[in-house]
């Protein structure tokens, strides 16, 4: 017995060691249970080394473990999920003494947890506190960007007003408000340099205006139905607009003219581009089609049908990953290589807020976010599972940003409200 109880003193401290070292924090409530069930076991009178075999130090200190993210960002729901979506088996760090599965045990945890760290879930924490809150517009709020080189919000609403927010320098004042729009703001959108920011209005035009002096540079009209989404191609020289005429516009902003005009034959509600040369368009229908254009060659590839009709795109940095909020409440994930559907987002109680409800990868596309009718913002693993749902809004929420630079979440609704999130 007496050598019993070293072989398994010596085995605890291993088991300890290979904790320490390779479970992260989302496990540690899973690993407190499982060593509290072997305290009372050990400590059962009937059990035969309950003399000789010493209990498990158990601690809440968080110091024990390295720490990718707070406890408090992830809820027991979405350790499940993450452990179910990954096959991962709390069982695993349950060894006895002189079972010869312990190293193949510790061999599958650290693969898992490698998983999880390749898919992001061990990187950034979620912006789970809420930074600021303020009155954007006069009524309801439609569109919200980040600016891609510094701590700038755009905000578009109802009240025809385009209002630049200085995140950075935490103000509720705007610092500046761009006007020239006669009807709602549907989309806002910056370039990629920052200097200039394209709007859309339900008034059949869109704008640009200048970042640095807040001018009005271009106005483009010649859409005969309200103008939904705007995205920079070849900048700085061209842009592309999609509309409820059903058409997409291609303008010359040195001309300030319409030098193509692309019929789609349903609404566009939103598009996107695959890069700064805008080589190829991506463009979201209420015929519930994704429809993808090469401007080089003037042919159209094959369409993808969705369940339900289109509410918003976006589009990773590497281009090969497309989301698309769907008003079936679901967010579809495709592999733009293969031109295929990998993944279904959804909630019981996620329902998608309205026609242009615009849903938001992360800048590492790991995560990704979208309002509900219910006031909440969800944001999902690109592995499946729900992370976790941020408060705030009392109302639907219409549009989310997520900061290129920093884990920060803009976020405006049919509230005048908008609220930026962060995990600091």
């Amino acid at each position: 017995m007496r050598y019993k109880s070293k072989d398994a003193d010596k085995l605890n401290e291993e088991n300890e060691s290979i904790i320490r070292k390779r479970l992260p924090s989302i496990f540690r409530k899973r690993s407190a249970k499982l060593k509290r069930d072997l305290e009372d076991a050990v400590r059962e009178p009937n059990s035969p080394n309950s003399q000789t075999v010493p209990a498990i130090p158990h601690s809440n200190s968080a110091a024990q473990f390295p720490i990718a993210g707070s406890d408090d960002d992830f809820d027991e729901a979405s350790l499940n999920d993450a452990m179910d979506a990954l096959k991962f088996n709390g069982e695993d760090f349950r060894n006895p003494a002189g079972d010869a599965r312990c190293d193949d045990a510790a061999r599958n945890s650290a693969q898992s947890i490698d998983t999880l760290k390749a898919a992001g879930y061990l990187g950034q924490p979620n912006p789970t506190k809420i930074l600021m809150k303020f009155e954007a517009h006069e009524n309801e709020s439609h569109a919200v960007r980040w600016s891609p080189v510094e701590r700038l919000v755009a905000t578009g609403g109802a009240d025809r007003k385009v209002k630049l927010w200085d995140i950075g320098k935490g103000g509720t004042e705007p610092r500046a408000v761009l006007s020239g729009s006669s009807a709602g703001i549907n989309s806002v959108d910056f370039d990629s340099t920052g200097a200039y920011i394209l709007g859309t209005s339900n008034d059949y035009g869109a704008r640009v205006w200048s970042v640095m002096d807040c001018r009005l540079r271009q106005t483009l009209t010649g859409h005969s139905g309200k103008v939904m989404a705007a995205k920079y191609v070849q900048e700085p020289n061209k842009v592309v607009t999609g509309s409820h005429d059903r058409t997409l516009k291609i303008w010359d902003l040195r001309s300030i003219a319409c030098i193509e005009t692309k019929f789609a034959g349903s609404s566009c509600n939103d598009l996107c581009t695959t890069d700064s040369l805008g080589s190829t368009i991506i463009s979201g229908h209420y015929d519930k089609k994704i429809r993808f254009w090469d401007i080089r060659t003037e042919k159209q590839a094959d369409d993808v049908l969705m369940p339900a009709k289109i509410t918003s795109l976006d589009l990773s940095k590497d281009c090969n990953y497309l989301i698309c909020s769907v008003r079936d409440d679901t967010i579809k994930l495709l592999d733009l290589r293969k031109n295929q559907v990998i993944s279904t987002f959804a909630n019981e109680h996620f329902k998608v807020s309205c026609d242009f409800a615009r849903a938001s990868f992360n800048s590492g596309a790991t995560k990704i976010a979208c309002g509900s009718a219910d006031g909440a913002i969800y944001i999902w693993n690109v592995n499946g599972f729900l992370e976790t749902t941020l408060k705030g809004h009392s109302t639907a929420v219409n549009a989310v940003s997520w900061s290129p630079n920093s884990n920060a979440l803009a976020s405006v609704g049919k509230s005048k409200r908008c609220i930026i999130y962060s995990d600091s």
